[in-house]
């Protein structure tokens, strides 16, 4: 069976102890599939019962850390039912809510591309760190789709003006932009950025890990995750119809076939 993540477990220099989730399907640009997210939302509910845990550290293997939804998977999506596609969208909803209800602090790094679905997941980090040349891109609108399921950890994260350009425009911006933005806390050169995320972690190391915990539960309160809960099924349903829809399935197909769509939108493959 192909690999989707890997959980690792070790201690910091001061001894707490940090998980790392780490996205493991690089020659597929750590695509999202049904496996993966299944994955992530086992991995997640089994680390949200570890009180000894301090963080959660998510990453990507190899390149790139996620090139958004696998398009193979998308394009099954075609020929489902209703029924199916609104539970096939169910396993994004579930991984994303299981990712940003962890108790700990999780922090994320990214590098090479973030599309889509791969945006989602850095939504739900806490802190979020890039190396320079890292890449971004609401893709969804140029496949005949929408970033439906993940908007609403997208607008938390960084407001309805700015994920207005980034959805409507749906073009490729880098990390200074997303550090204006305030998708990415941090961008840093890739011979700088192992470095920092340790001292971060040990920062949160340093911390009260009951107080942490408290810290985290506070900042759901004051953002209402009730506004989560009350997107999800109309998000799902979104999803679920654009993705049988016509334009989308030429915009798929287009991308699959490495030509433009009858639309003539640009291309979106990961470099």
């Amino acid at each position: 069976m192909e690999r989707s993540i890997e959980i690792t477990r070790r201690l910091t220099r001061s001894g707490a102890a940090i998980a790392e989730l780490r996205l493991a399907r690089p020659e597929r640009g750590n695509a999202l599939d049904e496996a993966m997210l299944r994955a992530i939302t086992r991995a997640c509910s089994d680390l949200a019962q570890d009180e000894a845990l301090r963080a959660v550290l998510v990453s990507g293997e190899g390149r790139h850390f996620c090139a958004g939804a696998d398009l193979d998977w998308m394009r099954r999506a075609g020929s489902m039912t209703p029924e199916e596609n609104l539970r096939d969208a169910e396993l994004l909803e579930w991984a994303l809510s299981s990712l940003v209800a962890l108790p700990v602090p999780v922090v994320a790094k990214t590098q090479g591309c973030a599309y889509g679905g791969g945006i989602g997941l850095l939504c739900c980090a806490d802190i979020v760190l890039a190396e320079t040349g890292s890449l971004f891109r609401f893709s969804e609108p140029l496949l005949g789709l929408a970033p439906a399921v993940i908007s609403p950890y997208v607008v938390r994260a960084i407001g309805v003006r700015r994920a207005r350009r980034r959805f409507l425009a749906a073009e490729v911006f880098d990390a200074t932009a997303a550090v204006a933005d305030g998708l990415v806390h941090e961008a840093l050169a890739k011979t700088a950025i192992e470095a920092r995320t340790e001292a971060i972690l040990e920062n949160v190391a340093a911390c009260g890990p009951n107080a942490l915990r408290e810290c985290k539960a506070l900042l759901d309160r004051l953002q209402n995750r009730d506004g989560l809960e009350a997107e999800a099924l109309p998000n799902r349903r979104l999803i679920a119809r654009l993705r049988v829809m016509p334009e989308a399935q030429e915009g798929m197909a287009a991308f699959c076939t490495s030509r433009l769509p009858s639309w003539a939108g640009t291309p979106v493959r990961a470099e």
